[in-house]
């Protein structure tokens, strides 16, 4: 059975000699926010004196506090719910229908809060917050259902200037997921709304570039007939194809990662430290910058779309994306004799997902032995 409890910290007193009003429920302290000196404190009768400098704020508002902790206790016992602190304060602060009916959007700040989320996760659930507002501007728990990841799909496919793609839409689609459980878990769903939506990934084909077609752009670089902005371009997603570092790392790469020929950092995405030797071709790509960052980069979309005009320039027949880099190091990795073991090290990736890109090596070699029947017919 739970009981309310009302309480003036008066071991903790601020610069005016006022202490904090606190209610103990479940063994938990929560602060009401109301402060108060010991001398206007009714402690027999959990009321706040008319002597208190701010009466007539402080005391209707501890009264309507505790008439919502009152209500809450009496809902647990009826329903014969778990004691929630989370809820509990939410309720104090907004009322029932609030507590019972949260905004999403505050929920997916506390999701990457108490997840400890790296950046670039965070980054993806900023994104995914924006499409949301798109949908509806003010969402509550309760407006996420079947119909509403139905008119989001909508709309990331048919987003004007950058429509997403269908693996896109299925990780945006999964981030609610994830958030729909967390409210589950702390005791606001009692049933998966989304329970019907199930998701599978569509497995693409990995684009990467053969042994030569990389030589064919390494001696392009070297030839530095081209635009400014696409020498720079090539510069670093060639450095890229050589260390299998993802474009989130390239972009911050600075002197200080930089250590007896070998790059050591924290990956942006991951969170995981990687350390990558570097080989000759590598080394010479770098040009330190004022700011004592390895490269001149530039942002995300215009890099993609600048590589179109670098392999159009080169004559290499492939859609080949700034990613594209990491899947090159990984096949030509493989194909050269370095063990799964040690791309999966380099590149801070798991063996399944190594196998996909030994799975790639195999299929490049089966492509390339059909030229003997090509010669032949």
């Amino acid at each position: 059975m739970y009981t309310l409890r009302i309480y003036l910290r008066t071991s903790r007193t601020d610069s005016n000699g006022q202490s904090v009003i606190y209610f103990i429920v479940a063994g938990e302290w929560i602060s009401t926010g109301i402060k108060c000196a010991a001398a206007d404190w009714d402690a027999a009768n959990n009321v706040v004196y008319k002597t208190h400098p701010k009466y007539y704020q402080a005391s209707p508002q501890l009264l309507q506090y505790k008439s919502r902790a009152e209500n809450y206790i009496s809902n647990l016992l009826l329903e014969s719910q778990h004691f929630i602190k989370r809820n509990f304060i939410e309720c104090l602060k907004l009322g029932k229908e609030a507590a019972d009916n949260p905004c999403f959007l505050k929920l997916m700040d506390e999701y990457c809060d108490n997840n400890n989320l790296s950046w670039a996760r965070v980054k993806h659930y900023r994104e995914l917050k924006s499409d949301i507002t798109n949908i509806l501007v003010r969402p509550k728990l309760y407006d996420i259902n079947f119909q509403f990841c139905n008119r989001l799909k909508l709309y990331l496919k048919s987003k004007k200037g950058n429509p997403n793609n269908e693996n896109t839409i299925i990780r945006k689609i999964k981030q609610i997921k994830a958030i729909i459980h967390y409210a589950q878990n702390c005791g606001l769903l009692q049933q998966d709304p989304l329970a019907m939506i199930k998701l599978k990934e569509i497995k693409g084909h990995k684009k990467f570039l053969t042994a030569a077609e990389l030589q064919v752009l390494q001696t392009l670089f070297q030839d530095k007939k081209l635009d400014d902005h696409l020498q720079s371009c090539l510069q670093y997603f060639l450095f890229s194809c050589y260390t299998g570092l993802r474009y989130s790392d390239i972009v911050q790469l600075k002197t200080t990662h930089l250590l007896n020929n070998s790059i050591r950092i924290v990956q942006e995405k991951t969170d995981k430290p990687v350390f990558v030797p570097l080989v000759p071709q590598a080394l010479k790509l770098i040009c330190v910058q004022e700011d004592l960052k390895l490269f001149r980069t530039f942002a995300n979309q215009p890099t993609n779309r600048w590589l179109k005009d670098i392999m159009l320039i080169a004559g290499i027949e492939k859609h080949i994306t700034y990613h594209c880099s990491r899947h090159t190091f990984a096949t030509l990795s493989l194909q050269w004799g370095i063990s799964k073991t040690m791309v999966a090290e380099i590149m801070g990736i798991d063996m399944k997902t190594v196998d996909v890109y030994a799975k790639l090596q195999e299929e490049s070699i089966i492509n390339e032995m059909g030229k003997w029947s090509q010669a032949a017919g």
